[in-house]
C-alpha cells in the first residue's frame, strides 16, 4: 500500500501514555516512506511498525518528531542524511529488521539527541562487538536494546576502537572499510504538502489487534527502561 495523504488523514492520532501526540501508521503494508509532509509536523511520535519498509529515509523536515517506531519491517539501509530531517529524534525502534553491517549504522551518528535505540533481531547485532561498537559510535545513547549503557561498556568500547592519541584502531578501520548499503534518498516532501485530505474508516482484524498489543508492550518496555535509567541517574 502507498503511504498517501488520504491514509495519513484516516489514521489514528492520539495522545499516548507519555503525553506525546502519536500518529499510528502501523500494519498498512507500506513499502516506501513518502508524503509525510501531509502530517504538518504535528506529531511527537510516529508508529510505522508492521509494514514492509526497506529503506529508512525520504522524510520531510519534522522538527517536532522525537520517537520513531519501525519494528517488524524489512529495513536494510538508512539514508545518509536522515538526521538533517529529524533533528530532535530521541527514540528509534528498529526491532526485527534486516540491517546487516555495522557501517550501515553510520547515519545514526548525526543524531545528537538519540538516547534510545533498539536493534534487537537485526543481523548486525550478531556481529562481534556490535553492542560495544554502537556504544562507542553513538555517544548519546543511554539505552541500547532495552539495556542501559554502562560506563564500563563505554570504557571497553573506547579501548577497542580508539587509540591513545584519539585515532582509530585497526579493528575500527576494518569495520568502516565495509561498503555501506545505505543509499542516498532524495527528500521531496515538506510539511504542508498534500493537504487535500480525504477520510476513510478502517476496522481492525484480529491479527492487527494482536500486533497493536505487541506494539503497546514494546512501548511499555521502553518507558520502563527509561524510568529505571532516570531513577539511577538521581543517585549518580
Amino acid at each position: 500500500m502507498k503511504l498517501t495523504a488520504d491514509l495519513i488523514a484516516s489514521s489514528a492520532s492520539y495522545i499516548n501514555a507519555i503525553k506525546d501526540r502519536e500518529l499510528d501508521l502501523s500494519s498498512n503494508n507500506i513499502a516506501v516512506i513518502e508524503n509525510l509532509g501531509a502530517t504538518r509536523d504535528l506529531n511527537d511520535s510516529l508508529n510505522l511498525c508492521h509494514n514492509n519498509i526497506r529503506v529508512l529515509g525520504n522524510f520531510p523536515t519534522l522538527d517536532r518528531l522525537k520517537c520513531l517506531y519501525l519494528a517488524d519491517n524489512r529495513i536494510a539501509a538508512i539514508e545518509r542524511d536522515l538526521a538533517q530531517f529529524l533533528p530532535r529524534l530521541r527514540t528509534l525502534v528498529l526491532t526485527n529488521n534486516d540491517i546487516g553491517d555495522l557501517v550501515d549504522l553510520e547515519p545514526l551518528r548525526e543524531f545528537g539527541e538519540l538516547e534510545i535505540l533498539s536493534l534487537v533481531n537485526n543481523p548486525v547485532m550478531s556481529k562481534k562487538d556490535a553492542r560495544l561498537w554502537c556504544v562507542w559510535r553513538l555517544a548519546s545513547l543511554r539505552v541500547l536494546d532495552f539495556d542501559r549503557v554502562k560506563q564500563a561498556e563505554r570504557d571497553e568500547a573506547k579501548r577497542l576502537f580508539e587509540t591513545k592519541d584519539g585515532g582509530l584502531t585497526d579493528l575500527a578501520k576494518s569495520i568502516l572499510d565495509v561498503k555501506s548499503s545505505a543509499p542516498s534518498v532524495a527528500n521531496t516532501f515538506e510539511p504542508g504538502e498534500g493537504l487535500d485530505l480525504g477520510t476513510a474508516t478502517k476496522e481492525m482484524t484480529a491479527e492487527e489487534i494482536q500486533k497493536e498489543q505487541s506494539i503497546s508492550e514494546l512501548k511499555a518496555k521502553i518507558r520502563d527502561e527509561m524510568a529505571q535509567v532516570e531513577a539511577m541517574e538521581e543517585y549518580i
